[in-house]
């Protein structure tokens, strides 16, 4: 493993401009492996060979198809690229697919390569130099405007040696692919093997995986066991990202996997067909693109085909961007930060490509407006892992979400993102809840105690006789999770937004505002309490002594039950609260006389009845005064 270097750098360039010629010539291996290529003179897949640099590592080079009808195939392989060698030949000049190659790596982003000024044997000297210019002006403003070109002959070997010298520098200064995180590679050809089985080959986009492994493989939803890999054709016990490998699977029918599905970590990549992305339209012959457009969307080695939805409006115009949305006929898998490309559907020419942000089976359940600002986001997250788990638990707003479950969406492993959630935890913007241990953002506790607050002020108009409302029909009101909603009402709490008094919940401004007739009905009410204090009217007695409605009366009682004037105890009793206070010091009276106090006893020092003072003991044993012990209570603790 040591010995590989892993990064790729692939060909690109028009058909017959000696793609395959030049990789050959630089690895001694035909990247032309299929019957109808040696047949044809042209590459239709993705050849892949090894090159060995100065310092004995080897790199991969990929050889992609020239012609156009096989861009799909060279926007497989471009996908795979850290560099490229864009080839020109000398006695053609810039063609097409020079160009339209030239662009596809723009949209993929590749950041590096050179040109490979090919068959200058063939080529008069001023026509040589004639292209070299022509390429210069065709470079400006492109990452290759400043890229060394090498003329070069396959036949003669003429500057080869520079070019060569010249790829060991390019590879030099390339990064190597990460190898952390989880392992995905898209699937470029399937093949069965005699007694081997399954085998798989493509590059690895991200992680690792070795021998004995399980890995997913996606949207098939069948995970398979690694039982042999190869990288450039040579027995391995690992595979990384940036090598060109190889994978033999067990339990699976070779028939049953196809190019363009993905195999991958379990449980952290799934199948969409509704992709979202950042879309940068280059196409200046197409002009307006609009929405609806029949499209076809490449990345890593799929093609999908499905509608475009310009989730921003309804045209596009060459040389802008906008957020899009592809709604694909079949499900594929793709993750944040993947590069992609779009051509139409017919004719079948490249539109422009950009990055993806998310995707969904099936539509979001999101409208337009918060479609948007849910992209934004995760478009102002892309390429930072902090970010990206902040906006993964922000976006859910008050529901919490599980650490598990925003690993695995942002394809980290549970220890890193461990280790970040607890810089976001220490930082205030995340929440851990207690008993779960679930996370919520700040902005989405600060939203959810809005809501408690906005709540309570709907009660308030529509109950202005009411203390407030109680801790569980609040919650239902609200419809938040249980423990978030603990988590939002402390905030709502602290925050000066809401108050609790005696169990009951108001906005913390809120005052009960009686009026006059109110206020007199709540005095007569009071005073018909405390006349005969242990021979109450019940609460469906109280409006007929008192000579109103049991509407007009009701509402004054519960607020009075919610001030904690009066207790309604079983059997809709009704006392005072000095009632209650006597009822305690008797009892305690009782109890540290004789050491316990039987119901005829209490009911005689009360001068009261059964009826009234059975729920009485059980109210004093309820608020934690007595303990029942048979038929008699004595005094708790």
């Amino acid at each position: 493993m040591q010995d590989i270097f892993n990064i790729v750098i692939g060909t690109a360039g028009h058909i017959d401009h000696g793609k395959s010629t030049l990789v050959r010539k630089l690895t001694g291996i035909d990247p032309d492996r299929l019957p109808e290529e040696k047949e044809r003179g042209l590459t239709i897949d993705l050849g892949f060979a090894p090159f060995q640099l100065k310092d004995g590592r080897r790199i991969g080079l990929i050889d992609v198809p020239g012609h156009e009808k096989f861009v799909k195939n060279m926007v497989a392989g471009a996908t795979s690229l850290d560099g490229v060698i864009l080839v020109i030949a000398a006695d053609d000049g810039i063609m097409p697919q020079t160009r339209e190659h030239l662009n596809i790596l723009r949209i993929l982003d590749v950041k590096r390569g050179m040109v490979a000024l090919t068959k200058i044997d063939i080529a008069e000297p001023d026509m040589v130099e004639l292209v070299e210019d022509e390429i210069r002006q065709m470079l400006i403003g492109t990452f290759l405007e400043t890229a060394p070109i090498f003329r070069v002959s396959s036949h003669t070997g003429a500057g080869y040696e520079a070019l060569i010298e010249g790829i060991n520098k390019l590879a030099v200064a390339t990064p190597p692919r990460p190898t952390e995180g989880v392992f995905r590679m898209p699937i470029q050809r399937v093949f069965s093997a005699k007694g081997f089985g399954t085998i798989a080959t493509g590059v690895p986009i991200s992680g690792k995986a070795k021998l004995g492994d399980t890995l997913e493989v996606l949207p098939l939803g069948k995970s398979s066991r690694i039982r042999g890999l190869q990288a450039y054709k040579g027995d391995v016990t690992e595979i990384r990202a940036g090598h060109s490998s190889a994978v033999n699977l067990s339990d699976i029918d070779h028939a049953e996997v196809i190019r363009g599905m993905v195999m991958a970590t379990p449980g952290y990549l799934h199948a969409a067909d509704h992709v979202n992305a950042r879309f940068r339209f280059l196409n200046e012959e197409v002009g307006k693109l609009k929405n609806g457009a029949a499209v076809r969307l490449h990345t890593g080695t799929v093609e999908g085909l499905g509608t475009l939805n310009l989730v921003e409006g309804q045209d596009l115009l060459a040389g802008t961007e906008a957020l899009i949305q592809v709604r694909l006929a079949e499900p594929v898998v793709v993750a944040a930060n993947d590069l992609f490309v779009l051509r139409l559907q017919s004719p079948t020419v490249v539109l422009g490509g950009g990055r993806i942000l998310s995707s969904t089976l099936g539509r979001p359940k999101l409208n337009r407006a918060k479609l948007v600002e849910d992209l934004r986001g995760a478009e102002a997250a892309l390429g930072d892992t902090r970010k990206t788990l902040e906006h993964l638990i922000r976006r859910a707003g008050a529901d919490p979400v599980s650490l598990d479950s925003v690993a695995k969406q942002s394809l980290l492993p549970l220890a890193q993102a461990y280790d970040l959630v607890g810089g976001l935890k220490q930082k205030g913007v995340v929440a851990e809840l207690p008993e779960t241990k679930r996370l919520v953002h700040r902005d989405g506790l600060a939203a959810a105690a809005e809501e408690i607050a906005k709540t309570l002020d709907e009660f308030h108009k529509a109950n202005p006789v009411s203390v407030g409302m109680e801790r569980i029909p609040l919650r239902t009101a609200t419809g938040l999770d249980a423990e978030a909603f603990d988590a939002a009402l402390a905030l709502a709490r602290n925050s000066g937004r809401a108050a609790e008094e005696r169990g009951f919940w108001r906005k913390a401004a809120h005052a009960v505002a009686l009026t006059a007739e109110q206020e007199k009905l709540i005095e007569a009410a009071r005073k018909l309490l405390l006349a005969d204090k242990y021979a109450t009217p019940r609460v469906d007695e109280m409006a007929g002594k008192l000579g109103k409605t049991p509407q007009q009366v009701d509402k004054l009682l519960k607020l009075m039950m919610q001030t904690g004037e009066i207790v309604k105890l079983k059997d809709d009793i009704l006392l005072h609260r000095d009632a209650i206070a006597e009822a305690v010091e008797t009892a305690r009276a009782l109890c540290k006389e004789r050491g316990e106090v039987g119901p005829s006893e209490f009911r005689d020092a009360m001068k009261t009845s059964r009826k009234y003072v059975i729920p009485l003991l059980e109210h004093l044993d309820s608020i934690g005064v007595t303990v029942r012990q048979g038929d008699k209570r004595i005094l708790k603790g």
